[in-house]
């Protein structure tokens, strides 16, 4: 059958497919531009990688507590791989067989691979946001102080990547200060502190600001930090995205700081994802162009 635009729980149990299927998981799920990139990578990977031509990507629309039996039906449907992204970051560490090295450093899973039995788990997050970041900035995380917003399963994966890679320190700002906490006790490294967003006021010269709140998502959400701690030197890397420019990333054109949306890390998170998947690194220029059209 043609699968519809997104699946949900119901419309998976009576769907069939054909070929190997992929798919990313997510509450909400609407704006995910993830298969049109991946959709646009297979595309042009056809003509040279003719084992990849049956291959499908879906949109999912699965609340949590959906989720454990989404990913067994997915199983069973003959799924080879899923992304996952808001809520189910964290509670699938739960729903797996095993864990990648970084996933289990991060805490965080954004990544699944069909197993006989299951699925196993992996992050591609923390890479991704790397690799964005030296893409628009030229420049790697060392050295630099980070101001990260949020605790949830992607902040837990950018952390742990930022002081794997060597940042000056690591300062987790969150609605619930204890969970900024807890994040930076189980990172356990000494360059790594959480505290309450109600506390950040002043940022350090030359921040690199991550948002990894779920605040951008819609257009009318407020910014999670204070327009006036923003400055020139300082980078905002938001890793949400939108058809608009978020509060944040407003606030800080107007304080003459740089900054970017999260469509270059989901390129590079899924690129990195679909190597898992199908052992191929998928060109640039295919899914960057499928992001903007898409956003566009």
């Amino acid at each position: 059958m043609s699968a519809p635009e997104t699946l949900t729980p119901a419309t998976l149990a009576t769907a069939t497919f054909r070929g190997p299927q992929l798919g990313v998981l997510g509450d909400p799920i609407a704006h995910s531009l993830s298969p049109a990139m991946h959709g646009a990578a297979l595309a042009a990977l056809g003509p040279t990688h003719p084992e990849l031509a049956g291959w499908r990507y879906h949109r999912l629309h699965v609340t949590a507590a959906e989720l454990p039996a989404a990913l067994r039906t997915l199983h069973a449907k003959g799924f080879v791989g899923v992304n996952l992204t808001v809520p189910h970051k964290v509670q699938a560490l739960g729903l797996v067989e095993s864990l990648s090295a970084e996933a289990r450093r991060a805490a965080s899973v954004n990544t699944l691979i069909v197993t006989p039995t299951g699925w196993t788990g992996h992050t591609t997050d923390g890479q991704g946001f790397l690799a964005a970041l030296q893409e628009r900035t030229g420049r790697a995380v060392a050295g630099r102080p980070v101001v990260l917003l949020g605790a949830g399963g992607a902040a837990r994966a950018v952390a742990a990547a930022c002081l794997d890679g060597g940042c000056a320190h690591l300062t987790i700002h969150n609605r619930d200060a204890a969970k900024a906490s807890e994040l930076a006790a189980a990172l356990a490294d000494p360059r790594a502190h959480g505290t309450g967003l109600d506390t950040l006021t002043i940022l350090p010269a030359e921040a690199l600001v991550v948002n990894c709140t779920t605040l951008g998502l819609k257009a009318d959400d407020p910014s999670p930090l204070g327009a006036t701690a923003l400055r020139c030197g300082h980078f905002v890397f938001d890793t949400t995205y939108a058809a608009t420019p978020s509060r944040l990333l407003r606030d800080a054109h107007a304080a003459g700081a740089a900054g970017c949306d999260g469509r270059p890390m989901l390129r590079w998170q899924g690129a990195l994802a679909f190597r898992l998947w199908t052992g191929v690194l998928p060109p640039a220029e295919p899914m960057r162009q499928a992001l903007a059209e898409s956003a566009s």
